[in-house]
This record gives C-alpha cells, sequence and structure tokens, in this order.
C-alpha cells in the first residue's frame, strides 16, 4: 500500500505534465495566427499621435495598419511578424536583407489610398528591405 506522502507526490507529478502539456499545446496555438502575403510601404516620424496610443511613445518598430487589417481599431497593440519576400520594382531588384523579418506592433491606421498592407516605420521597413524599394511583397504573420 502506498503512503500518503507516495500519493501526494504521484498526483503532483499527474497534475505537472498535465498543466504542462495544455501550456504546451496552448501556447502553440497562440502563438501565431496565419501567413498572409501582401506588400509594405514605409512612413517617417514623426510618429505621434496615433490613432491607437495619440502621444503614448510606442517606440520605432511599429507600424500602421491597411483596412484589411484595421478591423475598426481592433488591430491596436497587435503584434506582426514581417518578412521581406522580393521588391515590386525593377528599380531595386533585390531589395530584402538578410535579416528579412522584424516584429512591429500596430499603432496607427494607414491613411486612405494606403498602397501596402502595412505601412512600416521607416526603421522597421530598414531592417528588413533597402529603403529606396519604397514597396516590397511581405509574408506577414499575427501574434497574439
Amino acid at each position: 500500500m502506498a503512503t500518503p506522502m507516495a500519493v501526494k507526490f504521484h498526483y503532483s507529478i499527474t497534475m505537472a505534465l498535465i498543466v504542462t502539456s495544455c501550456l504546451i499545446s496552448s501556447s502553440h496555438f497562440l502563438e501565431a495566427q496565419a501567413q498572409t502575403d501582401g506588400t509594405a510601404t514605409y512612413y517617417t516620424a514623426p510618429y505621434m499621435p496615433s490613432d491607437c496610443y495619440g502621444y503614448e511613445d510606442q517606440g520605432v518598430l511599429i507600424a500602421a495598419a491597411s483596412d484589411a487589417i484595421w478591423n475598426n481599431g481592433a488591430a491596436c497593440g497587435q503584434s506582426y511578424a514581417v518578412t521581406c519576400m522580393s521588391g515590386t520594382n525593377a528599380g531595386t531588384p533585390h531589395p530584402c536583407l538578410d535579416s528579412s523579418t522584424v516584429t512591429v506592433k500596430i499603432v496607427d491606421r494607414c491613411p486612405s489610398g494606403c498602397r501596402g498592407a502595412i505601412d512600416l516605420s521607416q526603421e522597421a521597413f530598414a531592417t528588413i528591405a533597402d529603403l529606396n524599394s519604397g514597396v516590397i511583397n511581405i509574408s506577414y504573420q499575427e501574434y497574439v
């Protein structure tokens, strides 16, 4: 017959395994949504005020969302991994840099006529592509 201490130990180990299994499963599910292809442009400072945070500074790895992402402001604060895939013009045929992925926070809404799915801050764009390209083909993925 097992001692009370052995039963408690067995119960604790079983519960720890169940909790760990649930955390691993849910973290994989919550980590990232499906990737979407689109284009990215960039905008320059000043980055404030923004539609999401007003005059509250959110750093420079930020972006403005197009209508497709904006969702009546629900995109505010969401993080997106943006990967440079290729150029969109012959002037800069290979714009993507070695560090071709950057994670940005949505802080604003693209103005009317926004030419890309995501309008990156100049600093974020420069992390993944040559600024001279202006517009790049991207793959982007929301992280929650």
